[in-house]
Order: C-alpha cells, then sequence, then structure tokens
C-alpha cells in the first residue's frame, strides 16, 4: 500500500491509502461470493450465478460496497501504523477512486488526542478551606440519631390532636360519584404534614378512634387530575388507630442502646471525634479540587467535539444506571432519557467540557512529571478495594484482570498521585472558615 499524509490543526491528520489492483480483485472476489449467495437469475441456481453474469445484469458496482468494506479495516490499519497515534473517535472515511481493475485510493480524518499546553502547574497560589465543627453540629447529630429513634405508641387522648399519626379508611365523592384513585383502607397519615388536600387534616382533628365522618373539601385549581380539579367532594372516613410519636431522652440509657458507650458524654465525644475526621477530609477534597481547579484553568487544550460528545453520553448512561439503582423499571429510565435527550446533552455539554479538560490536564502533568504507579502500588489498591467490598484480594485481583479493570485501576492511582504531587507543591494560604449549614442535618423518621 502506498500511504501518504499531512497534518491538520488541532491533532488531526489527513492521511491518503493507495491499494494496489491485486487487494482491490481479491475484495471483489469475496465480495462476489457473498452477494451471490443471495441473487437468483432464470436459468441459474441460486447462488451459482457466473460472476461475468452477474456483472452484466447489475454491474460491476453491485460488489463495490462489499469489497469497500473488505478493504477498510486493512488500509485504516495501515493509516493508523504510518500517523502512529492513538485515536480518539472514528475517522472520517472518503472514498477518493474504486474501479474494477484499478488501484483504490481511500481518505481518512484521523483525529489523535488533543495537545495540551500546561501553564503553570507547580506552586499554584490557593486558599484552603476550613470546616470548623461546632456544637451546634453536634447537637444537630444528637438529634437526627434522637430522631431515628423515635416510636410511634398509642395516643394518650381519645381524639384525633394536632401531629398525630392517625390510621384511616376514606373514600372521595364528586357529586356523589365515587372517583378513580380516591379510596384507600387503613391507610397512615400524621395529621398536620400538608399531605392531603388542603382542608381535609384539619378536619380530622377531634375525632375519635372508630368514629365515621364525612369531610368536605375543594380540590385546587392546579390539581393534577384536571378532572378533579377545582371540584368540591365529600370523603366519608373512619378513624380505625390514633397513635403519638414519641422520641427518647437524651440521656445515658439513649446512648447505651443506639452504640457501644455507656454514658451520653462518651456517646457526644465519639460524634465530635467522627464530625472532626469528616470536616478534614472534606477540607482534604475542597483542597484538592481548588489546586487542580487552578492547573487546569493555566491549561490550554482545544477539545474535540468527539471527546465531549463521548462524556455527555457516559454522563446520560450514568444517569439511566442511576435510575435503576433507585428502584426505577429499565424501560422507564430508558423512556424518561429519550423523552429528555437534546436538554440532557445541552445541560451536560458544559460538564462534560469541563470533566475532560480536567482529565487531559492531569494526564500532561503525570506524563510531564513521570509519575508512575509501581505494581507494588498497584497491589496496595487491590488490597484496599478487597477490603471495602470485604472480598478476597487473590480473587478480586483475578476478577479484575478477567474484566480488563485492573489497569484502569493503575491509572486511577496514577490521576490520584498526580492530584496529591500538585497539592504538595502547592502555595497554600491560611484556610477561610466557610459559611455553611451544620455537617449533620436534622432529619425526622419514623418506625412502628
Amino acid at each position: 500500500m502506498k500511504v501518504t499524509t499531512k497534518a491538520l490543526e488541532n491533532n488531526k491528520f489527513e492521511v491518503q491509502v493507495e491499494c494496489p489492483v491485486e487487494q482491490v480483485n481479491s475484495a471483489l472476489d469475496q465480495s462476489y461470493r457473498k452477494v451471490v449467495r443471495n441473487v437468483t437469475i432464470p436459468g441459474f441456481r441460486k447462488g451459482r450465478v457466473p460472476r461475468q453474469i452477474l456483472e452484466m445484469r447489475y454491474g460491476a458496482q453491485v460488489l463495490y460496497d462489499d469489497a469497500i468494506e473488505i478493504l477498510l479495516p486493512q488500509t485504516y490499519e495501515a493509516a493508523l501504523a504510518e500517523v502512529d497515534v492513538e485515536p480518539i473517535a472514528q475517522p472520517e472515511v472518503e472514498v477518493i477512486k474504486f474501479e474494477k481493475e484499478e488501484p483504490a485510493i481511500f481518505k481518512f480524518i484521523v483525529q489523535g488526542p488533543p495537545q495540551v499546553e500546561l501553564g503553570q502547574y507547580r506552586g499554584v497560589e490557593v486558599e484552603a478551606v476550613s470546616f470548623p465543627v461546632t456544637d451546634a453540629d453536634l447537637e444537630a447529630t444528637l438529634q437526627q440519631m434522637q430522631q431515628q429513634q423515635a416510636r410511634l405508641v398509642e395516643s394518650s387522648g381519645d381524639q384525633v390532636a394536632d401531629g398525630d399519626y392517625v390510621t384511616l379508611d376514606y373514600e372521595g365523592f364528586v357529586d356523589g360519584e365515587a372517583f378513580a384513585g380516591g379510596k384507600a383502607n387503613d391507610y397512615t397519615l400524621q395529621v398536620g404534614s400538608n399531605t392531603f388536600i388542603p382542608g381535609f387534616e384539619s378536619q380530622l382533628i377531634g375525632l375519635s378512634k372508630g368514629e365515621a365522618a364525612e369531610i368536605k373539601v375543594v380540590f385546587p385549581e392546579d390539581y393534577h387530575s384536571e378532572e378533579l380539579a377545582g371540584q368540591e367532594a365529600v370523603f366519608k372516613v373512619e378513624i380505625k388507630d390514633i397513635k403519638q410519636r414519641v422520641v427518647p431522652d437524651l440521656d445515658d440509657d439513649f446512648a447505651a442502646e443506639v452504640s457501644e458507650f455507656d454514658t451520653l458524654e462518651e456517646l457526644r465525644a465519639d460524634i465530635k471525634n467522627k464530625l472532626q475526621e469528616s470536616a478534614k477530609q472534606r477540607e482534604r477534597n475542597a483542597l484538592e479540587n481548588k489546586v487542580v481547579e487552578a492547573v487546569v484553568a493555566n491549561a490550554e487544550v482545544v477539545i474535540p467535539e468527539a471527546m465531549i460528545e463521548r462524556e455527555i453520553a457516559e454522563m446520560i448512561q450514568d444517569l439511566a444506571n442511576n435510575l435503576t439503582r433507585q428502584g426505577f423499571p429499565e424501560e422507564f429510565a430508558r423512556e424518561y432519557i429519550n423523552d429528555k435527550l437534546d436538554s440532557l446533552k445541552e445541560d451536560y455539554r458544559e460538564a462534560a467540557q469541563s470533566r475532560v479538560k480536567t482529565r487531559l490536564v492531569l494526564q500532561k502533568v503525570q506524563e510531564t512529571e513521570d509519575i508512575t504507579v509501581s505494581d507494588e502500588e498497584l497491589e496496595v489498591k487491590v488490597q484496599e478495594l478487597a477490603a471495602f467490598y470485604r472480598q478476597d484480594a487473590t480473587e478480586l485481583r483475578k476478577q479484575l484482570e478477567e474484566q480488563g479493570s485492573l489497569e484502569v485501576l493503575r491509572y486511577n492511582a496514577g490521576i490520584e498521585k498526580t492530584i496529591q504531587f500538585l497539592v504538595e507543591a502547592a502555595q497554600i494560604t491560611e484556610p477561610v472558615e466557610q459559611a455553611e449549614a451544620p455537617v449533620a442535618q436534622e432529619e425526622e423518621t419514623e418506625s412502628e
């Protein structure tokens, strides 16, 4: 094969490959053997039509498409060998010439990895971040634990009060007719939670266990069901049970129940230590992010559109995977993404560009500084991963090798070392405290 190349901008290459007549004829022969199997011409058995007759009936071009498909992998391989780059996308292909008994000429536009021009990456100046642990954080965590241990118990009163949890049967009617979705049995509702239609819950207050009543409400004008929006309705309800939510006291008994500690003070000290460790990790993560952002901002990269599109596709796939992990059916996830595909692509574009640029810059720093991951360091990562997933390290390594993921683990370890190098080389100024919400956010949960 005769190969000629021309360098284009942004690490693109135009490569022309000329295939000799012998290769063209060989590809046409293979194409004929494939095409003839599906051709029927009167006077000949199916699959037995002579090539000369086939070409007379349909023209020699009937064999060209398949012959070109046969030649393309060979010619593309020759093109890659000539430019010696790792392509990041499928090439643009143009058939310049393809004729029977003539050399064929193909043109490929090959996109190599983008060129990265590093700016300052050693000694970048960044301001550290501080996430101090306050007494409010400690109390919020304790209150969260307290709420998680809350119990529903039989109400001390005979009638429904605001905040009570009632179990009830109900059925709704509009103009005397029951409507779809308006009936339930043994439904548990917290009065005052504003879960139901405005006015429904307040009319339960004062009802007694076992009592039946009619509740009159008006559906909101913006109700999701157009048939019910703005309609007056009557709900027939029966109170089956009334319970109250009881939160345990914060004392030594509470500490002993929820932890391995005997006293509340010991539990407080343990929580504070854990909050401080969490804050330190957040500070480390924030510092790493700031350093990487500064290094990336100083670099210049022209990112090929193919890389951005591929990153967007991976982000959308991650979204689909997250939906299924949350329990949504695969069909729902697929339909959701298809319905919003254009808007998702647009929403993800900026983040995809940032992710690609960051990855390219870190790879360039790693290459420039000759940062490598030894087999011993890789083995440490395997051990850590095995401990995290509670697996045997030898078995996990075997699985990673079979899946082709061991080198991915090495790559990720290399990026980690590169980030650590950049942090150690950075000029870090004194931290500024962040005005953030407490580390632990209060959440209410309940159980029977």
